[in-house]
């Protein structure tokens, strides 16, 4: 059986973990509009303003949402808003800090 390749993810909940685990990282997708975006997001709430942290987070309840809808919610750094980011569309994540490294998105295809 061949190894898994580290550098490449294929569910939305490994996305959302490697993008759970890092300060701050950027996310190239393509928009809804078929636009190519480069941002730089977090999921780190000592980045993100606290008027805008949710009012709660239920951990099991986002992973439950991401592996069925696919769409994950980010906080852009840039333009100081959540934003989603749908999975399907993504070509890489790379993470700063400690991780500094880039992954490739490449999703299971279904039979």
């Amino acid at each position: 059986m061949p190894q898994a390749d580290p550098d490449i993810l294929r569910s939305a909940v490994e996305f959302w973990q490697k993008l759970y685990s890092a300060r701050e990282a950027r996310v190239k997708f393509v928009k809804k509009d078929g636009t190519i975006r480069i941002m730089r997001c977090t999921l780190n709430f000592e980045m993100i303003p606290k008027s805008k942290h949710p009012k709660s987070v239920n951990v099991p309840q986002i992973l439950k949402l991401i592996q069925n809808s696919g769409i994950m919610h980010v906080y852009d750094l840039d333009k100081k808003d959540w934003r989603s980011v749908p999975f399907k569309t993504v070509d890489w994540l790379e993470l700063d800090g400690d991780q500094n490294k880039r992954f490739k998105i490449r999703p299971y295809k279904k039979d």
